[in-house]
């Protein structure tokens, strides 16, 4: 197969997992709402037909993690590198010697992700594009696709800026790399993007995200109010 999908994740550990989220969020909220984000991505992937898929998770040693449905279906790796970039770059790489031709990588921190988005990515490498970006709301990106393994596309970043992707694109024009762009999507890293979350979940029924579905209801309640309990409940700072 020439398509080849890099699902980034962490083991869903309290206190390891969505710290920015800590408050409003206690830890072991926070570990289970990427859980469900993390389910859920991996649902969407494995709806592709014809495309291989990888699960590169982090701490290595988690490699045993997630056996079951939806990961029963990824070949295991652990993450190596010092930063995101250099663990990006080596995922990248692991596809791309196995045989992908073209290889789209994703995180579990975007619940809008949907296969049809993925696949839209590889329609981009396949018809011109060398990379592709999935932009996000905080200034970096939700996916990444490239048509070649270039190791330059991923090192002297400022990784979880507001630059990120401005810096990414940026890159690809001094590399002479045609690139294009995904419609965006939202991470979810604070408190405000979690407000974000609920609001999206609300006004969209697709990609079915069931999982993430569910928590935000058992979190916000039916009525959708805003961040149960205690007063020190509040959103981080916003954007910007």
């Amino acid at each position: 197969m020439e398509d080849a999908v890099v699902l980034m994740a962490k083991a869903p550990v309290a206190g390891r997992v969505k710290t920015r989220l800590c408050p409003p969020l206690e830890p072991r909220e926070s570990a289970a709402l990427y859980a469900c984000m993390l389910g859920d991505t991996a649902c969407e992937v494995s709806i592709l037909p014809r495309v291989r898929r990888y699960l590169f998770l982090d701490p290595p040693e988690s490699t045993n993690f997630l056996q079951r449905e939806p990961f029963s279906g990824f070949e295991r790796f652990p993450q190596r590198g010092r930063d995101l970039g250099d663990r990006m770059r080596d995922a990248a790489a692991t596809a791309f010697r196995r045989g992908a031709r073209r290889v789209v990588i994703v995180g579990a921190d975007c619940p809008s992700l949907s296969a049809g988005t993925i696949r839209r990515a590889f329609r981009e490498l396949s018809t011109g594009a060398s990379v592709v970006f999935g932009p996000s709301a905080d200034g970096g990106y939700y996916l990444v696709g490239l048509s070649s393994p270039d190791e330059r596309l991923f090192r002297g970043f400022r990784w979880s800026t507001a630059e990120v992707l401005r810096s990414a694109a940026a890159r690809c024009r001094i590399l002479a790399a045609p690139f294009s762009f995904l419609p965006p999507g939202r991470d979810v890293d604070t408190g405000e993007d979690l407000l974000a979350l609920r609001e999206w979940a609300r006004t969209h029924a697709r990609p079915a995200c069931p999982r993430t579905r569910e928590w935000i209801t058992g979190f916000f309640g039916p009525e959708g109010g805003g961040f149960p309990g205690s007063p020190e409940r509040t959103p981080g700072p916003p954007r910007g």
